[in-house]
């Protein structure tokens, strides 16, 4: 069977509509989905012309985009959401964005984003206990690998840093 050219995403959010998309498949690996898009806007001072690859963990609870440069090097910027586990229907590989993210700069320093929006999301029984306890957990467990200068394993192999 052929791999498919695309991989298609469908999130629920927070106070919003669902987010779908598509991106092109670089990879997909027992609990690792690789994709990459063009990206529109660029993070804080990068260029124009720069690739995200994204890194789905499907049976964790969060993602990661690294931005590249226009020869695919990595830039230093990176992007982390914290999610629901994701599951497969009929091609769409679907989950519930937890609200959390992180911005994270050349030299490692990080932002962590939308703090007050996940609590209003909790307290108004829009996200479960469980899952923003998970998302908190997963976003402690991604700010330790942060403060030591490193990512997931997976995501420092493909970037070769």
């Amino acid at each position: 069977m052929a791999r498919p050219d695309k991989v298609r995403f469908h999130f629920k959010q927070y106070d919003a509509v669902p987010q779908e998309f598509e991106n092109e498949l670089v990879a997909q690996l027992p609990g690792l989905l690789i994709s990459q898009f063009s990206v529109p806007q660029p993070p804080r001072n990068g260029h124009h012309g720069m690739t995200g690859l994204r890194f789905d963990f499907i049976e964790d609870w969060y993602s990661i985009i690294a931005y590249l440069d226009g020869e695919k090097n990595p830039t230093g910027y990176y992007h982390v959401s914290m999610q629901s586990p994701l599951y497969n229907d009929d091609g769409v590989w679907r989950g519930i964005r937890l609200v959390l993210e992180a911005d994270v700069e050349p030299g490692w320093e990080y932002t962590i984003l939308n703090e007050e929006e996940f609590i209003q999301a909790v307290e108004e029984g829009w996200m479960r206990i469980y899952a923003a306890a998970k998302a908190r957990e997963a976003l402690r467990d991604m700010c330790k690998l942060l403060d030591e200068h490193c990512l997931p394993q997976e995501i420092m192999d493909a970037l070769g840093v």
